[in-house]
């Protein structure tokens, strides 16, 4: 390696640094001053539009700053617990934590992914200088760590750090007081003709600066550093995700302006979509720190970010998972993992599983050789992957006879839900969930299930007594069902290194602890078996021990025999645990999956016969077999069910996709030779309720598959337990249907719960209205333009069905959307603090960000964002036409004949896109309808002689009161019963809302698409002038108001006591003439 200072590609140092002993700062060029100024004015340069967004920025910079200090402290953690050689976190860290297990390992994947990048970089040979990059640094030390470790291969190279300003100052400081770090980068130089250069040694420069600004990132480093002729490594762990994404993007391309560079790239992805459970936590954790993640929304997949990278300009580009990075030995070997073990005791391989699937890491390279890795990507691996053909000889169903959606019942109580618990063999029409592991703690009792339709009278049978209070808290263990309503419950945990050995037996109406399994044991299999001697017994097979350590021991439980030892024939079979087995016969099943002591998945599938007789040692003989496209798994069940084995649930060698969490496992060939696995739901998954199948328990009870408990702590971003039960109810093969589970509660201490019912269109009670129980809109189906004008003489709302309202009904879902409307249309927000808004306080605030931005926040992350689209040319002049503001959705939507008026009429269409945020009360001066094209809504509507109950102030069209509220004072204080009539609206349907009917709008999901049309049915008597929402008030009403100032005016003269009478009696005539008007024409 070529170590050469002379080496002419070598970054420059700054003007004022390269004779900085001989200069004074007096003596400085001219031209170099004259740069200053001019960088100087240029920053002072900004839009009237960047002023007024310089607060908010300055909000969101310092909420982007945050995220540093906790990721400090958690890598700081990692260093005491993992890297006992390297401790240069601690000096940036004045008040160690010390993180949970999960946490450690999760970062310790993040830093060993960069790390790796970094040491082949370094290794390269090269004739240029090599220059490493840090976008987004904070307060990380890696420059201490490469120059400590390797400082041979670290001689010509010069590390940069890149961050805000007030955050690289902070560093410098920390650094400036601390020798240990002086000693490596010694002398550390500071300029204060320079600031953006924070601090500068031979191997190490800071730069302060807004990695947004690539204007004055690109003129810093071309004044300071000549990159054009180094090798430059640009490196951004979870940094630029939180920028807007153009910007984001244009960093990625201001890399490309040299010749031989490379870019990694670390932050999350969304592997299986928004909606599963890991991505929805993770998205609303950094939603709630105001630092949504924002390059996610645009580029979800891996697929995604390569194409990103490709389009900017680089030559070769993979990406590849966290999770796929852990399973490669050749990027995290074998005995490294082990040693991970080893000074940590770890058990959550499940939800480490979750964090590092949905984070990745991607290496780009432009110019010099292309880039090689060693490993493919997941992309690469699933295209390897056979596609599967339908086998219609051995197909007995499809995931489409099963149907479309699940019966859910809710469990409200989240102590009740319960993971890595031991599900107990129904007795009567009940089934019981034990132990495992809550929010609170693990768990010593049971709670138990009683399913609709076991029992004619619909009342719980007696059943069999659950296990006692006294059997110590566990979870990872296993009770089994054996004949005559017996079980055994074997094994468990306490702790990762504390397995436990206690057994007990439950016969008759009794449980009694018997002899201890011969080892520990948790996360082991076990099945029932039987043999000639007609007595039951249990099969146990693998699991972890007390330690730690993998098992891959046999071991056969009778009730008179005790336990024995089972001689197996194959030494092939690794030890594991979490692997999944079932009895396909008597004393014969399947084997699966699992994981090995240091971490790897068991691919394998192993057929098994266990043979025993009287004075005989019992004696299994395995047989591996073939598969196709059968994915290993860990921490999965695997039940027989009326159709075949299923197997449900768990981790994989990538995240298991919603449409494969429950799967088949069925042998096909014209041989039965090799296994494969055939999707059993439908390509929606369980629908909308989806539910984290890990740490689950299932059972088959009769011809119903039971799925109930699981759940996971999803990081640092929260738990999500699984609050509902699923049932699969299979009455024959052909006609597969749901049915669903109640809840009893088996401890007396709580009281009882019933389920909470789904929220369906048109219930009454959901959301909640303030008022009384009230009649709600007349829904109608109109035949023609003549039917829509008597209906809309008789000024009453009205819901019309099956109108055709075009292809937007179908094509207007997110998806579609993205791809219609240009991702970085601006569009100005109602960006909410609360699910209500309110016009007169303005709990809101507007907001302009890219189209693609706001519906990702909203669809993802289930933001309260509100669009009401405004006129794109002129928005403050001309009233919205969402087919001239958006013309690509110009032919989806169109109006019926039947609404012939309102077309011939219209005044405006503005789209309206909602997340989970209730509108205001108000009214519109002119007719319109609304159009629900997705998604449902509740609407509430007041007539407009309700006006003066709901406070609206004069020249106002709005009420500060919120109707949907449950808020008791809001009843004291307004009177709601007056004319409320309710409208719910679904996908296609059309509320006619007359002119001057009060009304608010609750969604009923997190989306809600509609288009609006505003019209004019008068011929007479709208104000002149400028109207841009149709809510301007009338013009006889705008000259009442003026009247009535004049008239007020003119009793200034008067004492006040006599101006007011006056004034009262007038204000008397005027109701009177109000409540008579109309009544008595003339």
């Amino acid at each position: 390696m070529d170590t050469a200072s002379g080496n002419g590609a070598a970054p420059d140092t700054p003007p004022a640094i390269k004779d900085s002993k001989d200069e004074s700062p007096a003596s400085r060029d001219d031209t170099d001053t004259k740069e200053i100024k001019e960088d100087r004015a240029s920053v002072s340069k900004k839009s009237h539009y960047q002023k007024a967004k310089k607060s908010e920025k300055s909000n969101r910079d310092e909420k982007v700053m945050e995220t540093n200090g906790s990721s400090i402290v958690s890598k700081r953690s990692v260093e005491r617990t993992y890297l006992h050689d390297s401790q240069f976190y601690r000096y940036f860290v004045k008040k160690p934590h010390r993180r949970s297990p999960l946490i450690h390992r999760g970062y310790w994947l993040r830093m060993h992914a960069v790390e790796q990048v970094v040491q082949r970089f370094l290794k390269e040979p090269s004739e240029k200088k090599k220059v490493v990059v840090n976008l987004g640094c904070g307060y990380d030390p890696s420059p201490y760590q490469f120059l400590s470790k390797d400082p041979e291969r670290c001689g010509d190279v010069t590390f940069v750090d890149v961050d805000y300003p007030e955050l690289m100052s902070k560093k410098r400081d920390v650094i400036g007081s601390t020798s240990e770090l002086q000693d490596l980068t010694w002398p550390l130089k500071y300029f204060v003709g320079y600031p953006d250069i924070v601090f500068w040694s031979d191997q190490y420069v800071g730069i302060g600066c807004d990695l947004q600004d690539t204007t004055k990132l690109n003129q810093i480093f071309e004044r300071h550093f000549q990159l054009c002729s180094c090798r430059v490594l640009c490196v951004a762990e979870v940094s630029i995700t939180y920028m807007d994404v153009l910007a984001a993007d244009a960093l990625i391309n201001w890399a490309t302006q040299y010749e031989d560079v490379r870019f990694c790239l670390l932050e999350q992805f969304l592997p299986d979509g928004n909606d599963h459970p890991f991505a929805q936590k993770m998205l609303q954790h950094f939603a709630n720190l105001s630092t949504p993640l924002k390059s996610v929304s645009f580029y979800p997949s891996l697929k995604n970010q390569e194409f990103r990278f490709l389009q900017a300009g680089y030559d070769t580009v993979h990406a590849r998972s966290l999770w796929h990075l852990w399973q490669d030995s050749s990027a995290v070997a074998a005995d490294l993992r082990l040693r991970l073990n080893k000074l940590e005791p770890f058990d959550e391989w499940e939800e480490l599983a979750l964090f590092a699937s949905h984070y990745f890491t991607l290496e780009a390279v432009k110019g010099s050789s292309a880039l090689a890795p060693s490993n493919m990507t997941d992309s690469d691996l699933k295209q390897q992957i056979p596609e599967r053909q339908p086998d219609a000889a051995n197909s007995s169903f499809t995931p489409d006879d099963i149907g479309h959606m699940l019966d859910i019942s809710s469990i409200t109580d989240s102590a009740r839900c319960r993971r890595f618990g031991a599900i107990i063999p129904s007795s009567g029409n009940t089934v019981s969930l034990h132990g495992g592991l809550s929010n609170q703690g693990r768990l010593e009792d049971t709670d138990g299930y009683w399913l609709t339709g076991f029992d004619a009278n619909g009342e719980r049978s007696s059943g069999l007594p659950d296990p006692p209070s006294s059997i110590p808290a566990r979870q990872c263990h296993t009770i089994t069902a054996l004949s005559d309503r017996k079980c055994l419950l074997l094994g468990g945990r306490q702790s990762p290194d504390r397995a436990l050995s206690g057994c007990w037996f439950r016969s008759s109406a009794e449980w009694r602890a018997v002899e201890d399994v011969p080892i520990p044991v948790y996360r082991h299999c076990a099945t029932a078996v039987a043999f000639d001697t007609e007595e039951a017994a249990v099969l146990v097979f693998g699991g972890r021990t007390t330690g730690g350590a993998a098992v891959n021991r046999w071991f056969l439980w009778q009730e008179t025999m005790g336990w024995d030892e089972v001689l197996t024939t194959s030494e092939n079979l690794k030890p594991r645990f979490g692997a999944a087995m079932a009895s396909t016969g008597s004393h014969c099943g399947l084997l699966l999956g699992g994981m090995t002591e240091e971490g790897s998945f068991c691919d394998e599938i192993w057929e098994w016969t266990v043979t025993y007789g009287r004075g005989q040692k019992p004696t299994l003989v395995l047989k591996a077999q073939q598969s196709i496209d059968v994915a290993p798994r860990m921490g999965a069940c695997l039940v027989q069910s009326p159709i075949g084995l299923l197997l449900i649930g768990g981790v994989s060698t990538s995240l298991i996709p919603r449409e494969e969490e429950v799967v088949l496992l069925t042998k096909k060939g014209h041989d039965q030779s090799f296994y494969v696995l055939e999707p059993v739901l439908p390509s929606t998954g369980f629908g909308d309720l989806r539910p984290l199948l890990i740490g689950h328990a299932a059972y088959v009870c009769g011809d119903t598959l039971l799925i109930v408990g699981g759940g996971a702590v999803c990081f640092s971003f929260g738990c999500h337990c699984n609050h509902n039960v699923w049932t699969l109810k299979f009455p024959n093969v052909r006609e597969i249907n749901y049915d669903y589970l109640r809840w009893v509660s088996e401890r007396k201490t709580r009281p009882s719960y019933q389920p909470r019912p789904q929220r369906q269109l048109g219930d009454p009670r959901s959301p909640t209205l303030c008022s009384d129980p009230t009649e709600q809109v007349l829904r109608v189906k109109i035949e023609s333009a003549d039917d829509f004008d008597r209906l809309m003489a008789e000024h009453r709302p009205i819901v019309m069905e099956g109108l055709d309202l075009g292809r937007c009904t179908k094509d207007w879902t997110v998806p579609e959307l993205e791809r219609k409307i240009n991702p970085y249309t601006m569009v100005t927000v109602h960006e909410a603090q609360t699910g209500y808004m309110n016009f007169q306080n303005k709990n809101f605030r507007y907001v302009k960000k890219p189209f693609g931005e706001f519906i990702q926040e909203v669809y993802v992350g289930g933001s309260r964002q509100y669009l009401r689209s405004l006129a794109a040319e002129k928005p403050a002049d001309e009233p919205a036409r969402f087919y001239e503001d958006f013309p690509a959705l110009r032919d989806d939507f169109c109006l019926p004949p039947q609404l012939r008026t309102v077309a011939l009429n219209e005044h405006s269409s503005p789209l309206r896109i909602s997340g989970p945020v209730n509108m205001w009360l108000h009214y519109d001066v002119m007719a319109n309808v609304l159009c629900q094209i997705s998604g449902e809504k509740v609407v509430a509507l007041y007539p407009p002689s309700d006006a003066v109950y709901f406070a609206i102030p004069p020249g106002s069209s709005s009420s500060p009161i919120n109707v949907f509220s449950t808020d008791p004072d809001h009843r004291g204080r307004i009177d709601y019963r007056r004319h409320h009539i309710r409208a719910a609206l679904g996908k296609g349907d059309v509320l006619y809302i007359p002119p001057l009917w009060l009304h608010s709008t609750a969604p009923m999901e997190n989306l809600s698409v509609s288009v609006n049309v505003f019209f004019r049915n008068l011929t007479t008597g709208y104000a002149a002038g400028r109207d841009v929402y149709g809510n301007r008030d009338m013009q006889a009403y705008e000259n009442g108001r003026k009247s009535i100032d004049k008239m007020v005016k003119s009793f200034n003269r008067l004492p006040e006591d006599i101006g007011s009478v006056y004034l009262e009696r007038l204000a008397h005539e005027l109701l009177e003439k109000a409540k008579a008007y109309g009544k008595n024409p003339t």
